[in-house]
């Protein structure tokens, strides 16, 4: 990630929150802790939908936010500083950026720690001679510690994609297909005009 794209990420809203919550984690030394927060929440909050609305719809008071919050919290052993910027986003209306918050506080967790997250997604599970030669590849291109996962998603119809923070390479074929597509869509459009 360039430092103009991090700058941006970072003095946005949910920037402003992750940068908090990574300061506040680095002076507690609970970094490690807050990224597992997060996981547990998300975790819970698949299995207990209405309770995520009841707990982030902003429809309680402050009194009621504060009290179910340190109940979940207590119940998903928070650390003290994540569950603060959880009932300051519930109680400023704000859940809806909190992916976000995640998503910049990982970036600024892994860069902290010179890691760098990569995901590499594909139709069915990989042979083990084809994610060691994907791994050498990705290897050379970055100088961070790579921390390499697979996942195995529905959504594409062949080949791979590769996301890694900001960065995302898309070699499936559902990218190739929307190219085909969108110089269908470009010809019907110039022999319109003509």
């Amino acid at each position: 990630m360039d430092i103009n794209s991090l700058k941006v990420l970072c003095t946005s809203l949910p920037g402003r929150y992750a940068i908090a919550l990574f300061n506040e984690g680095k002076k507690t030394n609970c970094l490690e802790e807050i990224i597992n927060n997060f996981k547990n929440m998300d975790t819970f909050f698949k299995k207990n939908p209405a309770l995520r609305k009841l707990l982030t719809n902003g429809c309680l008071n402050e009194k009621d936010i504060k009290a179910s919050w340190i109940a979940l919290g207590q119940y998903l052993s928070f650390c003290p500083v994540f569950l603060a910027l959880m009932r300051n986003v519930v109680k400023n209306k704000r859940f809806n950026i909190i992916n976000m918050i995640k998503h910049i506080y990982n970036i600024a967790f892994t860069k902290y720690k010179n890691k760098r997250n990569v995901v590499i997604s594909s139709v069915v599970d990989l042979l083990p001679e084809q994610k060691l030669r994907l791994e050498n590849i990705i290897k050379k291109a970055f100088k961070e510690k790579l921390i390499i996962s697979y996942t195995i998603s529905d959504k594409i119809l062949g080949g791979i994609k590769i996301s890694s923070e900001e960065l995302v390479i898309d070699a499936s074929v559902n990218i190739q297909i929307r190219q085909v597509s969108d110089f269908m869509k470009k010809i019907k459009v110039e022999e319109n005009e003509n």
